[in-house]
């Protein structure tokens, strides 16, 4: 169980004021069912989250000589000796010495296990004899091993020294996102194309599978000035992978079912169609950086993993993903969109989550045939306690941890099946928080970059364009691209000259100014502007 997922009362149990009965919370039902198994065999309750100085004092008695656990209705439970406890914590910050000194400790460093272990695990478990989705022969599972051992270390080094990351990751994060990236390319589920080609090719072919994820696996994080440096160690460790010079490898896909050959994502924009009925706000214009941050969550949309966009106010994060979700529909994909607050509270997401959900007595599920995609949008909002813990993030470490909650009712452990997580979120500053890394590691994390000038300039001339064919005279469809330009270049200006001061903390400029320029244009009439 995570004990910071829910409340005190629904922890230890209470009395209800309207009936006057006592009701078990988690903990003390199971420490009540466990104490009266009559066995001999090891009973080991794990509480695998933070730790306050609240929920833990509780415990005290459980773990001295007594192991009695005290109630608050007066009723005392005798644990029996099988019984063991297993905390299992980030740290030890808020814990006290009288809880610290009842249990033996043990700490794991990072550097005590790395990352080689479980990739050497997931090259088995996927493509071993016992992998259903093996595609890969040994000498190429040897290979793909050899790659993995001569590159990771130099982009993990390359990204620890100096390069910025708006939401902080771990080594072994980045390395599991990269395998989820290879495991999209390489699944016989996913990919046929790869299972097809002669052994020549295939071995060029997991190069340059394994250049473009090892970029948006170990590099997708970074901010847009450390994509520009990190592209430079991608390209000297995959020198024979033919990476196009011009731009950075971010700006480029793999083909890998028709020409073999790296090509720019500006080759898979669809134009825009400006269509007046629609409003405003769900104006979607594609441009290569939207393009392939979509593509990045279909991908891992398909393999069910978990993924978390983030990047300034304004770049484009919530409507991206939400583009995506909606087209998304045509393949059973149903998405359940939760918006956190600074109020939001553990109960009210988990109810939000099982309403859309089909239900069973041992599980939560998708609607038959579909997946389902939970939206978490500004993800890092929700109040840090006292003691550090944030119980609807909490909530969701549980989900993505065990692939499953505890009915709040009964206290029963059910499943949550064809469920995937998507999180968005600004970097932490001001009201935001920094999420707990224990949840952040379970995420692909991509950092979205600012738009360019030039993507500005395509973004608002599309729409412009297509308002003002609908009935303006020529002279006037004109000056659309004068209008973008120069709104474009104030918009540097003021962003550039009127910083924020402590007198005018209010001087925070982003994207959404701009657009309202455009917004305020597009509520004109043709009668109105000669």
């Amino acid at each position: 169980m995570n004990p910071k997922s829910i409340s005190m009362d629904e922890l230890f149990g209470a009395v209800n004021k309207e009936t006057n009965e006592w009701k078990d919370g988690l903990a003390s039902k199971m420490l009540r069912t466990s104490a009266n198994i009559e066995a001999n065999d090891s009973d080991w309750t794990v509480f695998d989250g933070p730790v306050d100085a609240l929920w833990i004092e509780n415990m005290n008695t459980v773990l001295d000589d007594n192991m009695t656990l005290c109630l608050a209705n007066g009723q005392r439970l005798k644990l029996r000796p099988q019984m063991k406890m297993l905390f299992e914590v980030n740290d030890l910050a808020v814990a006290s010495p009288a809880t610290v000194s009842r249990c033996g400790m043990v700490y794991m460093t990072p550097e005590d296990l790395g990352w080689r272990p479980y990739v050497k695990s997931w090259i088995e478990a996927v493509f071993g004899e016992d992998g259903d989705e093996s595609v890969l022969e040994q000498n190429l599972k040897t290979y793909l091993w050899e790659t993995f051992d001569a590159t990771v270390d130099m982009g993990l080094d390359k990204i620890r020294a100096n390069l910025v990351e708006p939401v902080k990751t771990d080594n072994l994060q980045l390395v599991k996102s990269l395998c989820n990236f290879l495991y999209v390319f390489l699944s016989k589920g996913a990919n046929k194309g790869f299972t097809a080609l002669d052994p020549k090719q295939r071995k060029k072919d997991l190069d340059s599978i394994f250049a473009w994820s090892y970029a948006w696996g170990l590099g997708g994080s970074l901010n847009e000035q450390g994509k520009d440096y990190f592209d430079t160690t991608v390209k000297d460790c995959f020198k024979g992978v033919n990476l196009p010079p011009s731009y950075t490898c971010f700006d480029y896909f793999y083909d890998l079912k028709r020409e073999k050959i790296f090509k720019a994502w500006d080759t898979k924009v669809e134009p825009f169609a400006f269509d007046k009925e629609v409003p405003y706000f769900d104006l979607f214009v594609n441009t290569s950086d939207t393009y392939k941050f979509r593509h990045c969550l279909e991908l891992l949309l398909a393999i069910e993993k978990p993924c978390f966009f983030t990047g300034v106010t304004g770049v484009g994060k919530t409507v991206v993903i939400q583009n995506t979700l909606d087209r998304l529909v045509e393949q059973n994909v149903v998405s359940i969109n939760i918006n956190f607050s600074a109020q939001t509270g553990s109960l009210q997401t988990q109810q939000t989550i099982e309403e859309k959900l089909e239900k069973s007595r041992v599980a939560f599920r998708a609607p038959p045939g579909k997946k389902v995609a939970i939206f978490v949008d500004d993800i890092n909002m929700p109040a840090v306690e006292f003691y550090g813990a944030q119980p609807p993030i909490e909530m969701l470490r549980l989900l993505v941890d065990r692939k499953g909650v505890f009915d709040r009712n009964e206290w029963e452990w059910k499943r949550v099946e064809d469920c995937t997580l998507i999180a968005c979120a600004a970097p932490p500053e001001g009201g935001r928080s920094v999420i707990s890394p224990r949840l952040s590691t379970h995420f692909n994390v991509l950092c979205m970059p600012q738009a360019n000038g030039s993507v500005l300039d395509k973004i608002f001339k599309s729409i412009l364009d297509g308002f003002l064919k609908g009935g303006f005279t020529e002279n006037i469809q004109a000056t659309s691209q004068a209008v973008v330009t120069s709104t474009v270049e104030v918009y540097n200006r003021i962003a550039e000259e009127l910083r924020p001061t402590p007198a005018k903390f209010h001087y925070l400029f982003n994207l959404r100014d701009v657009s309202k320029v455009v917004q305020g244009i597009l509520m004109a009439a043709p009668v109105s502007i000669q």
